[in-house]
């Protein structure tokens, strides 16, 4: 359950996630030299047993304060979306409630810091096209009519959504 705002919180984080991102890094096809180092000492049954320990952890709390206004925009964009522009709602594959789907391998949002949260947005929609791998491919192109505003309030709600 980390407190740090540029640490992602694993707790209540599906288990295949966890397998795929760690695998990812592993790979090096998710950019981070510290976790791509951390990831390439794991074996298979290391990644599966730290993927079960998470899971099994209770999601924690909202972050604390925020911006009001920015939150609001961001629910609007999680839950509805903005058809006009094409902006699919995150709800549709992560839930109403950010909790994500285990057996279609889409992330729990809920609850991660602002920082971290955006960074990873940030990430998805400017990562070169993964060629199929379909939860980076998806995000990716779900991101791109979002602008960087947008994008922080996406932040803004994931981190302090009831």
């Amino acid at each position: 359950m980390s407190t740090t705002p540029s640490t992602p919180r694993l707790a209540g984080q599906h288990a295949g996630y966890v397998r795929f991102q760690l695998a990812a890094f592993r790979a090096k096809l998710r950019p981070s030299p510290v976790m791509q180092g951390v990831a390439a000492r794991l074996t298979d049954q290391n990644i599966a047993d730290l993927a079960a320990y998470f899971a099994a952890q209770p999601v924690g709390p909202a972050w604390p304060g925020g911006n009001a206004a920015l939150r609001a925009r961001g629910e609007a964009l999680f839950q509805q979306g903005d058809a006009p522009r094409n902006v699919i709602a995150c709800a549709i594959c992560h839930g109403a409630d950010g909790r994500g789907n285990e057996r279609l391998g889409v992330a729990s949002v809920t609850h991660q810091s602002p920082g971290y949260a955006l960074a990873v947005l940030r990430e998805l929609k400017n990562a070169p096209s993964f060629g199929g791998i379909i939860h980076p491919e998806a995000m990716r192109i779900a991101l791109r009519p979002l602008n960087d505003n947008e994008l922080r309030a996406l932040a803004e709600y994931v981190s302090r959504m009831p």
